[in-house]
């Protein structure tokens, strides 16, 4: 027998047992069809046509208030009979109150709130500000100055003044320190050495030339005195020996003051970073 035919009956039975199972030829219920399925799916009664009315909505409250009523008015005794008069002043007072119960006065917002039945709306509040705080600040702290400074003594207590939150106030003074009688620079070296040469001829043993770098670079110095009055007694005795061009010049010494607002407490501390300094420490008056 070929593979063809084999297969070819293969699928023929398949195809009967798959027609069997569906009919329910072997031993399953057969499945529901589809008119069947939609009946079930469908509930007749619930069915409503576009154009008929809306079903009236019972609500389920009201059987039980008109039991509840119907108790009530069974319940109560009949009112005795008034006069005529009492019933038409009785008639009156409730068709008055029926009359407020229908129609409620409208409330004057405006009149209860000026009347003080309402309470008036309430404003938030601002904080108020306490205007001793700055004062009080202020008042702890105190004015301190370091005076006689050098500059890199000014430079490191401006630093750590500032690094404590205070506002250092830095000044300069300039004072003269020593007198200098001097002859001015001379434009090089062989001139100054032509100069110097000169003294030395007129008498004047004791001089030097200046070699550094700066404005005073050249310069025959004859002498540096502490005190204006001794400079000018040796310029005098120079004029004496015939020295024309020689001349006296103050020699300034600069030094820094430092004054700020700084707490009590605070005032070691900032000293310690900075060597001998808290001698030169004095009360002060804030600018």
């Amino acid at each position: 027998m070929s593979m063809r035919r084999i297969l070819v009956i293969v699928l023929v039975a398949s195809n009967a047992l798959a027609f069997a199972g569906i009919q329910g030829w072997l031993g399953g219920a057969a499945p529901r069809i589809e008119p069947e399925r939609i009946g079930n799916q469908l509930d007749p009664q619930r069915i409503r046509l576009a154009s008929d009315p809306p079903p009236p909505q019972e609500s389920p409250a009201a059987p039980e208030a008109m039991a509840d009523t119907s108790a009530a008015v069974a319940d109560e005794a009949p009112p005795p009979i008034a006069d005529a008069g009492e019933q038409t002043a009785g008639d009156g007072q409730a068709n008055a109150i029926a009359a407020r119960s229908a129609n409620p006065p409208q409330q004057d917002p405006v009149g209860e709130a000026a009347a003080g039945t309402v309470p008036a709306p309430q404003q938030p509040e601002s904080e108020p500000q306490s205007a001793a705080t700055p004062a009080v600040a202020d008042a702890a702290l105190s004015c301190v100055a370091w005076s006689g400074l050098s500059q890199a003594d000014a430079d490191a207590l401006t630093r750590r003044l500032r690094r404590s939150g205070a506002e250092a106030e830095r000044s300069k003074t300039d004072t003269p320190s020593s007198w200098w009688v001097r002859i001015p620079p001379q434009g090089s070296r062989e001139q100054a050495e032509r100069q110097a040469q000169e003294l030395r001829t007129l008498g004047v043993k004791d001089l030097f030339i200046v070699q550094d770098a700066g404005p005073a670079q050249y310069a025959i110095s004859l002498g540096v005195f502490k005190t204006d009055t001794r400079a000018r007694q040796l310029l005098n005795q120079l004029r004496a020996q015939g020295v024309r061009n020689a001349g006296v010049e103050a020699r300034l010494s600069t030094t820094y003051r430092v004054q700020a607002r700084v707490a009590a407490d605070a005032v070691r501390s900032i000293e310690s970073g900075v060597r001998g300094i808290a001698a030169r420490r004095t009360a002060c008056t804030p600018r």
